[in-house]
C-alpha cells in the first residue's frame, strides 16, 4: 500500500498472536531504502520474491534499515543484502545484541543464566535455558549482516527527504525510530504500537539494568517528535496522535507497578506475580518467556526506587515491598 510521501506499506506473516510485521520502503531517486524484513520463513521468501518481481528491486532496492535485532526485524536482513548487494545499516547497539545473540559461548552462556535465575527467582527449566542462553536465535534469522556505518543518534539518512535517526532503549538495545519532517512520519519500530505494549524484559546480561526506567524516559524523549505525525509501527495500522498514545503506554506500566507493589505486602515468588500481570495460561514457552520477562522489568523498576526487595535466592527467593 502507498502511503503519503510515497512510502510503500508492506506486511509479512509471523507466526503467533501478532500474526505480521510491517516494513516499509522509503523512496529515494530511482529506489527505496527497506527497513526491517521479517523472517526467514517460506511465507515470508515468497512474500519477498512477489515484491521483488512487482516493483523491480533488483534494481531498485538501495539498502536496508534494521530497527533493532529481534528476528521479525532482522530475521531476512542477511539474506536480502547478499541478494541484492545492498547495505544494512543499524546502531551499533543492535549489532552487538545480534552479534552476541549468534555466538554465545555455551558453557558461559549457561554459566551465567543460572547465576541469573537464582538471583531472581527464574524457574531455571530446560525450555527457558534454551530460550534465554540465545540457543535458539541462529534458527531465527538469515545470519548477521555484514556491517555497514552504524546509524547515530540524530543522523538524517538522506533520502528523497530526509529521515532523522533517533536511538531508544527498553524493547531492545538502540532500537533505530526514523522521523521524516517534510511528510510528519515516525517509523516506530516497536517502541510506540498502537494497541498493545512492547515487550520490556529484563533478560541475563543485563542483571543491574533497568529496562523499564529506559523505556519510560524513551516515552519522554519521543514526544519532541510532534502530535501530528503519522505513526507507522512495526505491528497493527498507522496511526494519529503520538502524544496521546505514549501517555497511555506510560500509564499502562505505572498502573503495573502499583499493582504489584499493592500484592508485595506479603512476599512472593516470582511465578506469582507473573501470574498477577498475565491473566492467562502461558503454556506457549515463548510467552512464558516474554511474560517472566516483562515482570521481572517491572519488579527491577521498583528496586531501583527502592520500592521492594529480594529475600532469599533461587527456588526459595521472594519479593517483598519496603516497609
Amino acid at each position: 500500500m502507498e502511503l503519503k510521501g510515497d512510502v510503500l506499506w508492506g506486511r509479512l506473516p509471523v507466526p503467533g498472536m501478532l500474526g505480521h510485521v510491517n516494513v516499509w520502503l522509503l523512496p529515494e531517486p530511482g529506489g527505496w531504502w527497506l527497513v526491517d524484513s521479517g523472517l526467514p520463513q517460506p511465507a515470508v521468501e515468497l512474500a519477498w520474491a512477489g515484491l521483488a518481481e512487482a516493483i523491480d528491486l533488483r534494481s531498485r532496492l538501495r539498502g536496508i534499515v534494521v530497527t533493532h535485532h529481534h528476528p521479525d526485524h532482522i530475521g531476512m536482513a542477511a539474506r536480502l543484502a547478499a541478494e541484492y548487494d545492498v547495505p544494512v545499516r543499524c546502531s551499533q547497539a543492535t549489532y552487538q545484541a545480534a552479534e552476541s545473540a549468534l555466538r554465545p559461548e555455551p558453557a558461559a552462556a549457561l554459566a551465567a543464566f543460572e547465576d541469573w535465575a537464582a538471583a531472581h527467582g527464574v524457574p531455571a527449566d530446560q525450555e527457558l535455558r534454551e530460550l534465554l542462553t540465545g540457543a535458539l536465535y541462529a534458527r531465527m534469522i538469515s545470519g548477521l549482516p555484514v556491517p555497514a556505518p552504524f546509524l547515530n543518534q540524530g543522523e538524517d539518512l538522506p533520502l528523497s527527504a530526509p529521515w532523522r535517526i533517533s536511538l531508544h532503549e527498553g524493547h531492545a538495545p538502540g532500537h533505530v525510530c526514523l522521523y521524516n519532517a517534510v511528510d510528519d512520519l515516525l517509523i516506530s519500530g516497536d517502541q510506540v504500537l498502537p494497541s498493545i505494549s512492547p515487550n520490556i524484559s529484563l533478560h541475563p546480561g543485563g542483571r543491574d539494568d533497568d529496562p523499564l526506567g529506559q523505556y519510560l524516559a524513551s516515552l519522554r524523549e519521543l514526544r519532541g517528535i510532534p502530535d501530528t505525525a503519522m505513526v507507522l509501527p512495526a505491528h497493527g495500522r498507522p496511526f494519529n496522535h503520538l502524544h496521546s498514545r505514549l501517555d497511555q503506554l506510560a500509564a499502562e506500566h505505572a498502573t503495573r507497578l502499583r499493582a504489584i507493589e499493592a500484592a508485595l505486602v506479603t512476599p512472593r515468588a516470582l511465578d506469582e506475580v507473573v501470574a498477577l500481570l498475565f491473566r492467562v495460561r502461558l503454556s506457549d514457552i515463548f510467552n512464558r518467556m516474554l511474560a517472566i520477562g516483562e515482570t521481572l522489568a517491572h519488579l527491577r523498576h521498583l528496586e531501583v526506587a527502592g520500592r521492594v526487595r529480594r529475600q532469599g535466592r533461587g527456588p526459595a527467593l521472594r519479593w517483598v515491598g519496603q516497609e
